[in-house]
C-alpha cells in the first residue's frame, strides 16, 4: 500500500517463457510454456494450454494473441502482423474466463491459415493477463500478472543452421560475461543448450576430457574438484536470418589470474565442446591507473 490514498493503480508484471519450464507470474501459471506444431494443408489438430490460479482468491483472465520478433537486446518485441503472420491464423476459446482459487482453466486453439503459408517458421504469442477487479474503493497499487506462451508453427522442411562466429569472455566491463556471437542461416530458430564450467587454467584437463555434469543445479550434483563455477548456457532463440550476441553473466567473483571457460553443449544439434581461455587482470580496466607523480605530490602536501 502507498502512504497516500488513491484509487487502484495497475502495474504489469510480465513473464515470457521462451522454452523454460511451466512459468508463473503472480497469480497466473501456464503449462506448457512453449508449443511447436506442424501446419498442414489439412486442418491442424487443436492444441491446449492449461492456465492455473495458484492464489487463494478467484481471478479473471483475458487472452490475446500477438506477433513477435527478438530485438537487438534479445528480448521479445511485438510487431504488427502481416498476412503471413501466425497471429492471423490462430483461433482460440475462451478469450476471457474466471478461475477459482487453486483452480485451472483450459484454453484451446487451432491454426487455420487464411492464405498459403510460406515454408519455414511462423511465430505468435498468446498472452494471459489478469483482469483487475472492478472495485473503485480499493486503494494502493495492485500488480497484475501477464504470461506469454510462445507458439511456433512450421510449414514444409525446417532447417536449423546455426553458426557460432565466436565465443569470448568480456573482462573489461564491471560484470564479467561470456559472449556468444551466433548467426542463423536457416528457416527455423536455433538455440544453445548445455553447460559451462570455469577452471583455473593450470588445472584445466582439456576440452575432450570434460563432460556435462549430471543433476546440475541440484544438491546431489558432483562438481569436479577444481571447477570454480558451473551453470547453463543462455537459451534465448536466434531467429532465422538473424545474427545476435548472447551474453552469459558470470556471477562468480574470480581473483586475478588465468582461467578457462569450458563449454559442453550444442547449438540446435551441432555439438560445442571447447575451452575458451581468459585472464582476469590484476588491475581492472575500469579503475584509474596509479600515477606516481600525483601520489608523490599528495604525500608532499600531507607532510606539510
Amino acid at each position: 500500500m502507498l502512504s497516500k490514498s488513491r484509487n487502484i493503480a495497475l502495474g504489469l508484471m510480465g513473464v515470457l517463457a521462451l522454452g523454460m519450464p511451466p512459468a508463473t507470474a503472480l497469480n497466473i501459471g501456464v503449462t506448457p510454456s512453449r508449443i511447436e506444431v506442424e501446419i498442414n494443408s489439412s486442418k491442424t489438430r487443436t492444441q491446449a494450454i492449461r492456465v492455473l490460479n495458484p492464489s487463494s482468491e478467484p481471478i479473471e483472465v483475458k487472452a490475446v494473441v500477438r506477433s513477435w520478433v527478438m530485438n537487438e537486446d534479445n528480448k521479445l518485441q511485438e510487431v504488427a502482423p502481416s498476412e503471413q503472420s501466425l497471429e492471423q491464423w490462430i483461433v482460440f476459446t475462451p478469450a476471457r474466463f474466471k478461475i477459482p482459487a487453486g483452480g485451472a482453466q483450459t484454453l484451446r486453439f487451432a491454426i487455420r491459415p487464411k492464405v498459403q503459408p510460406r515454408s519455414g517458421e511462423h511465430r505468435a504469442v498468446i498472452y494471459f493477463e489478469e483482469v483487475p477487479p472492478n472495485n473503485t474503493q480499493s486503494k494502493g497499487v495492485r500488480i497484475i500478472g501477464r504470461l506469454g506462451v510462445v507458439i511456433y508453427g512450421y510449414v514444409g522442411k525446417v532447417k536449423r543452421v546455426g553458426v557460432i562466429n565466436s565465443v569470448t569472455v568480456d573482462t573489461k566491463l564491471k560484470d564479467l560475461s561470456a559472449v556468444f556471437d551466433i548467426s542463423n542461416q536457416g528457416n527455423g530458430y536455433v538455440r544453445l543448450n548445455g553447460q559451462y564450467a570455469i577452471w583455473p587454467a593450470a588445472k584445466y584437463p582439456g576440452a575432450e576430457a570434460t563432460k556435462p555434469l549430471a543433476n546440475l543445479g541440484k544438491p546431489e550434483a558432483k562438481i569436479p574438484k577444481f571447477v570454480l563455477d558451473t551453470g547453463s548456457l543462455p537459451s534465448s532463440p536466434v531467429l532465422p536470418e538473424n545474427r545476435r550476441q548472447l551474453r552469459l553473466p558470470i556471477t562468480k567473483k574470480l581473483p586475478p589470474g588465468n582461467y578457462v571457460l569450458d563449454i559442453n553443449g550444442d547449438l540446435s544439434g551441432v555439438q560445442i565442446n571447447k575451452g575458451i581461455p581468459f585472464t582476469i587482470p590484476a588491475v581492472s580496466n575500469n579503475q584509474p591507473q596509479s600515477n606516481p607523480a600525483a601520489q608523490n605530490l599528495r604525500n608532499s602536501i600531507r607532510n606539510k
